[in-house]
């Protein structure tokens, strides 16, 4: 077949899976924002039953072949990479029975509704037989792959590319050895008192300051939508579309505001891939490391640090002028980077928060690879709190079902967040190299960040892995001391250690 009517079919094939795809992301997060309660069992049927059909297209194997032809007789290197980049998921999806996949989508979509109503009603038996099922049946479509190592490896290598339980056990290896003593310091140094962050904000003037930060991040609104949900998430539909939620806690000052800061870090990053991967898989396949490497970039690089709050706290203040009337900007620094051991994950301090991640990580390591017995998780999860953390749940909602990832078998996410924190701060030091940045926050110039992240990360996608993109732009390999030692100077500087 021709070179130029491969091409034609490829782009029609993406075209076809691009229409599927935002069919079920529209309908994904509609059901997590704004359908009524009733609905939301039909919406998850109607989209098991989408995705059946794009499972079918996807892995025909005329369509398989077609791809397969498209990366031999290219005379593109970027083309034939991509092509790749596609086969690589497609060659695993294919040996899944189509009536496999479709029961396993069903049952994330009831695996989420129960979630969310156990995590509402704090009610764990609620949700802990559907969590077996899921797990269960995550194990089981494992059978169907190829895999190479263990289970929990594969799984992964499908968040970050390349990654696996070797590579993770020395990062995290690292992050205990320097960061635990560390911490341990820090609990012991005189603690800051944070209480008035923590007294009354109406949800009405927080969502006042979100219309604030959407000014002050640059966001183009005419590409970001942003609603509420129970727990933040980001939704890309395009590279005109990114739509992301917060949450608004009235006895908690930040977390919506750091929560809407996270959020529109994965936002930024797709809305400046270069157009011309839309439909691609360098568009779609993105590692998540990378992904959080830059949603927590913005979380604690710039929106924990002094340049933002320096050109923002005045009207913060001016919102909720009673709650901050003696809080004065020093003390608010402070108070926003207090480090304490705590037992909600996306609530924690940014010294605590690699335990948190560790501690899931080991879980799920059990889970896979060491088949613990799956009739007191919430119990292990507890155990593994008070051993790291020296804090235990006293609720299920304080402990096993805070997250939503398992709900929606996001087995091997997590250790991602800790990943891209790191991943964050080898990137951050080399912006500081190249500019101030908290001097160019100050000055109401975020742009100049985002432009930044454009031309270094954002546009290349998932054309780049991540330890290429950190060696283009830093110069160095990944090396997570860049992470530890911000950290420990970061927080010795805060404690006066």
């Amino acid at each position: 077949m021709k070179l130029e009517i491969l091409r034609n079919n490829y782009e029609e094939y993406k075209n076809k899976v691009a229409a599927y795809t935002l069919a079920l992301n529209s309908n994904s997060f509609g059901i997590a924002t704004i359908a009524p309660e009733a609905g939301k069992p039909f919406i998850g049927e109607m989209n098991s039953i989408l995705a059946g059909e794009l499972f079918s297209y996807s892995v025909a194997p005329e369509n398989i072949k077609m791809i397969e032809q498209l990366r031999d007789k290219s005379d593109d290197d970027m083309e034939r990479k991509e092509c790749e980049l596609r086969l690589r998921e497609l060659y695993n999806t294919a040996k899944v029975p189509k009536e496999v996949y479709v029961d396993y989508q069903l049952e994330l979509a009831k695996s989420q509704r129960i979630w969310e109503e156990a995590k509402e009603s704090d009610n764990w038996p609620l949700f802990k037989d559907e969590l077996v099922s899921v797990i269960n049946k995550t194990k089981h479509l494992l059978t169907y792959y190829d895999i190479e190592g263990s289970s929990y490896d594969f799984l992964l290598d499908q968040y970050q590319m390349g990654m696996n339980t070797k590579k993770y056990d020395a990062f995290f290896e690292t992050i205990k050895s320097e960061l635990v003593p560390f911490i341990k310091k820090v609990v012991a140094a005189k603690q800051i008192d944070d209480r008035p962050l923590f007294t009354n904000f109406p949800a009405k003037q927080q969502a006042q300051f979100t219309e604030i930060l959407k000014e002050a991040l640059a966001m183009d609104v005419q590409k970001v939508y942003i609603t509420e949900s129970v727990h933040p998430f980001t939704s890309f539909f395009s590279s005109n579309d990114a739509r992301f939620t917060t949450r608004y806690h009235e006895s908690s000052l930040m977390s919506a505001i750091l929560s809407t800061i996270h959020e529109y870090g994965h936002a930024l990053y797709v809305l400046q891939v270069n157009p011309a991967f839309e439909k691609t898989s360098f568009f779609s396949e993105i590692g998540y490391a990378m992904h959080e490497s830059q949603s927590r970039l913005l979380e604690n690089h710039v929106g924990r640090d002094r340049g933002f709050w320096q050109l923002h706290y005045p009207t913060l203040r001016t919102l909720f002028h009673e709650q901050l009337r003696d809080v004065e900007l020093p003390e608010f620094l402070r108070m926003i980077n207090k480090s304490e051991p705590s037992l909600i994950r996306i609530e924690a301090d940014e010294l605590t928060y690699p335990l948190h991640i560790l501690i899931r990580y080991e879980l799920e390591k059990m889970i896979f690879d060491e088949n613990v017995s799956l009739d007191n998780l919430d119990q292990l999860w507890a155990d593994k709190y008070e051993e790291y953390l020296g804090v235990r749940p006293s609720t299920a909602g304080e402990g096993i079902l805070q997250d939503m990832h398992w709900s929606a078998a996001n087995f091997g996410y997590f250790p991602t967040y800790a990943l891209g924190s790191a991943y964050a701060a080898q990137f951050f030091q080399q912006m500081e190299k190249d500019f101030d940045v908290q001097e160019t926050i100050a000055q109401g110039n975020f742009v100049k960040v985002q432009d930044w992240l454009r031309e270094n990360i954002h546009q290349f996608g998932a054309s780049k892995t991540g330890d290429e993109l950190i060696k283009d732009v830093t110069g160095e390999a990944f090396d997570p001391r860049y992470y530890t030692n911000y950290l420990i100077k970061k927080f010795s500087n805060i404690y006066q250690l």
